[in-house]
């Protein structure tokens, strides 16, 4: 005798599923808990908290990538040379250089700022960061950076992935494969894209490359609703 419901029930929402589905709902979240309980027991959970190679002396790390900023000759690094130089053509020691824009044949421009040697560190800082200079030893300036692309796409790859191609795991992506993280209930590690679109690039400079997605950013979008999917829809009611 039918009871009068399909075998297979047609569901025309979500809530109408989750309404049917409910009474089992209680079995999943409880296997749930107990696959956790075992996971930790066993060391297999991925954001479990590692034991780095140091002791740690940081609890965060913000990160500013900010693309599109003025030039590191601008702000914390003088080139006496270029200084020198100025106006002339790039010495022919360095080569034919290849730029995207066929610049590579234009005469040196030196900065035009004025560095002065600040703090018991004597790191330079130019008159652009007046109140940074302030802090001196509170920084640690790293000249020793460069980068491999021609465009703006790969370098910026470059810098949050360590490659300037796509499919390799950004910074934060190592971080919590190689630190875990204390929260697990939370991302292992967020991203802003304040002020405007997407760096150039994409996700691919916060991505997870060749590793598990476990390690992926999550990102905060401006506006009112910074992570998708988590507001109930305008046209859904109480």
């Amino acid at each position: 005798m039918s009871s009068g419901y399909p075998h297979i029930p047609q569901f025309r929402s979500r809530r109408d599923f989750l309404r049917l589905a409910g009474s089992g709902f209680g079995a999943l979240a409880l296997s749930a808990m107990a696959a956790a309980d075992t996971t930790r027991s066993s060391g297999a959970n991925p954001f479990a908290p590692k034991k780095p190679h140091f002791a740690a002396k940081a609890k965060a790390v913000i990160f500013l990538f900010m693309e599109g900023g003025p030039s590191h000759l601008d702000l914390f690094d003088p080139k006496p040379e270029l200084t020198r130089q100025h106006g002339k053509p790039l010495p022919a020691s360095f080569g034919k250089v290849l730029t995207p824009m066929g610049t590579g044949g234009n005469t040196l421009l030196a900065s035009k700022r004025k560095f002065t040697q600040r703090g018991k560190s004597g790191l330079d800082f130019s008159d652009w960061v007046p109140h940074l200079a302030t802090c001196a030893d509170e920084f640690a300036v790293l000249r020793a950076c460069y980068a491999d692309g021609l465009n703006h796409v790969g370098s910026v790859c470059q810098m949050n992935t360590g490659s300037i191609l796509a499919g390799k795991p950004s910074l934060g992506s190592w971080a919590v494969y190689g630190l875990g993280t204390d929260n697990q209930n939370m991302p292992g590690f967020v991203v802003f894209a304040e002020g405007g679109p997407e760096p150039l690039g994409g996700a691919r400079n916060w991505g997870t490359g060749f590793m598990p997605a476990t390690y992926q950013g999550t990102l905060f979008r401006n506006g009112p609703n910074p992570i998708l999917n988590l507001n109930t829809p305008n046209d859904v009611g109480p």
